[in-house]
Order: structure tokens, then sequence, then C-alpha cells
């Protein structure tokens, strides 16, 4: 049974159960494989979540973690797993995979990571494949040098920070749209309304909601995209200000229409650095999406957003 949600999330929750799981990582790769290194994904007795591509690599994957659960003792495994091209599968080339036996001692890394990522931190990982002693750990700043092998027993496993930070301002519809979306990927989103009761008392565990205007400010990231959409125009205006005056923003997309961008555009000339207006992005989204329905806007909106951080190729 596949269960929604990412790895670490339903890791947490079934170590805290007491359950025995696997977590299996790509280690390594060479060729076209479906995905990249430091994918993972969890396998319990009979269940899994995440994903480490589908096809035929997943699927023997599981039965190797199933295998693995079905001993007693305390496990790690590094595998080599070769890929070639059949009528039903078109990847080709070599996966490496760690596999983890691990239980509720393993509950305070696991915890340990959550909070890196909440905090945009890294959380590094010793692991020696010959002992079944937990991994020694520390939080790290930066991106981390990802997963590898050191030693022939020895990986060092950098869990990264979201690569993409989101600053949402507005909870009316396409807010929500957007949030839904963000919250199943690997970014960390800053989620913002001056409105009580707006915003949702239940949020993914990337998010966190803010009360509040452009006086929270000082609470949010640098190299940060923006996503300006709230119920007033000149709430709006008052984002776009403060987001171009401080100059530190990686995207800033804001919900509106080419009249609108020009109405801005004359309000800022003399506020704001010269040069900065440029930036603006509105209407925000991929070129080609016409519907005005919240959840199309949405995913027009990320899509552009995943464009601005560094893209894996798919095999």
């Amino acid at each position: 049974m596949l269960l929604d949600g990412d790895w670490l999330s339903v890791l947490r929750q079934h170590l805290a159960r007491q359950e025995h799981v696997i977590l299996i990582t790509v280690a390594g790769s060479h060729g076209h494989v479906p995905r990249e290194v430091g994918a993972r994904m969890v396998v319990g007795r009979d269940w899994y979540a995440d994903t480490l591509g589908g096809g035929r690599l997943e699927y023997q994957a599981c039965l190797y973690a199933r295998q693995l659960l079905a001993g007693m003792a305390a496990h790690r495994s590094y595998q080599r797993f070769e890929l070639w091209a059949t009528p039903d599968y078109c990847c080709t080339g070599t996966v490496w995979l760690l596999f983890e036996r691990l239980a509720c001692q393993d509950l305070s890394w696991v915890d340990m990571a959550w909070q890196a990522r909440a905090q945009g931190q890294v959380l590094r990982r010793m692991i020696t494949l010959d002992a079944t002693t937990p991994p020694e750990y520390q939080l790290l700043q930066g991106t981390g040098s990802g997963i590898r092998l050191l030693q022939p027993l020895l990986v060092q496993d950098d869990l990264p920070a979201p690569a993409m930070r989101v600053v949402l301002c507005g909870a009316g519809h396409v807010g929500r749209a957007v949030s839904r979306l963000l919250g199943s990927l690997p970014c960390r989103v800053f989620w913002l309304d001056n409105r009580p009761g707006l915003l949702p008392t239940t949020v993914p565990s990337n998010t966190t909601v803010i009360l509040g205007g452009t006086e929270q400010m000082v609470l949010l990231p640098a190299d940060a995209c923006w996503l300006v959409m709230t119920h007033s125009d000149q709430q709006d205006f008052d984002w776009v200000e403060q987001i171009l005056l401080r100059n530190d923003a990686r995207y800033i997309g804001l919900l509106g229409c080419h009249s609108k961008l020009a109405s801005f555009n004359l309000r800022l000339i003399n506020r704001v650095p010269l040069g900065s207006i440029a930036r603006l992005r509105c209407p925000p989204g991929v070129a080609g999406i016409d519907s005005k329905q919240p959840a199309a806007i949405a995913i027009a909106v990320v899509a552009e957003l995943l464009q601005q951080t560094k893209s894996v190729s798919p095999c």
C-alpha cells in the first residue's frame, strides 16, 4: 500500500509506533536512471512511502527491503542494481542503494532531521555499514555534500535543507491552491495573511503560517521566491515595494493582469532602486495556461518556481 507523505514524515510516524522499517537511499548512479542521488523511500511490511522512480528498480528494491525486514537483527546494506532496457522499461544504467533497517532507537536522529528541515539546516550522518550502532550525526549550515561512500564501510549522508524557500502572501483561493502544491515539494514555505481566521489551522509539514503583513518582513528569509496574492491591491503594492527595497529576492511573482503591473510600475518609480521593477513577474506562471481557475493558476505559478531551482534530468 502506497502511503501519502514524503519519506521523512512517514518515517517519523511509524518509528513512533515502535515499527521496524527500511529506509532506502539512492547513494550513487551512472547512466539514465529514474531518480537523482539522495532520493529516498521508506518500506514497511505492507506499505511504502515516497519513491525511487517506480518501475523495476523500485520493485526490486522493495523486495530486497522486505527480505531485510524478515530478519531480526539490525542491518545495513549497500547494493548495486543494474538497469537495462526492455519493451516496458527504458531506463538504463547503474544505481547504488543504501538500505537501513530502522527502529524506535533511530527516532532521535529522525526528529533532528525534521527540525533541521524546518530550520533550513543540513543534518550530516556518518554511517558504518558493518555495525548496528546508530549513526553519528550533527547539524551543519550551508548546502552539504550529499551522500557519498568515504571508505568501503563508511557512508557520509548529508540530508539537505530545502533548495527553495517560498514566501506566500495571501490565503485566498489561489493562495490555498498554491499552498497545497508546495506542501508536497521539497521546499520551505512561509505563508502570511493579516486576516484572523483565514490561515488554515492544519498545514503541510514544510509550511510556517504567520498572521500579519509587511511588518513581519524581519521574520522572512533572504534569497526567497515571493508570491504576492493578497485580497487587496494596496496590500499587494505594499508587499511589492518592501520586497524590492529589501533587494534580496530570488523571484517575485504578483498575481494580477498587465494593467495592474503598469499601474504599480508608475507608482514605484522613484520609490525603489532603478531597474528593480523589471524583476517583477505579473502575471506569474509559465506561459500557455490561460485558465483562471485557482488550481490552474497555482500549477502555472509553481511550475515557474521550480524553474528557479537546479533541474534534474529524468531518464
